[in-house]
């Protein structure tokens, strides 16, 4: 059996904030008021762009991949804004907090447009 990409993407991302957030919390000790809202900016990001990725493959599903890349790019845009946002420049170690759940996302959203591209290759 086959497991359901919607299921296994979201078991990663919170299985991402998880191991992100112990990190934070048991080996960094940081203050965690920035990671949570960190967090909740990604999930209300992450989601906005997978329930574009299922408009734009039931409007224009020849459109995916290019749209996925512009996704992306709209993605680093926001992301470079919520860090100055949030002053991640004080945290030490704030590269390694912002990019790491940047491409672990980046790469489940890319993971999802596929699984949609290949199933409307299958059909």
């Amino acid at each position: 059996m086959k497991p359901n990409p919607n299921i296994l993407v979201v078991v990663l991302f919170f299985l991402t904030f998880l191991i992100h957030f112990s990190l934070w919390k048991f080996v960094y000790h940081l203050d965690e008021i920035i990671i949570i809202k960190f967090y909740l900016f990604l999930s209300v990001m992450f989601t906005m762009m997978i329930t574009l990725i299922i408009l734009i493959n039931r409007v224009a599903p020849e459109f995916l991949g290019l749209s996925v890349i512009g996704l992306i790019l709209l993605k680093f845009g926001l992301m470079y804004l919520i860090r100055k946002k949030l002053n991640f420049e004080v945290i030490p170690g704030y590269k390694f907090h912002f990019i790491m759940p940047y491409f672990v996302l980046t790469t489940l959203l890319t993971y999802y447009a596929i699984t949609l591209i290949n199933h409307d290759k299958k059909q």
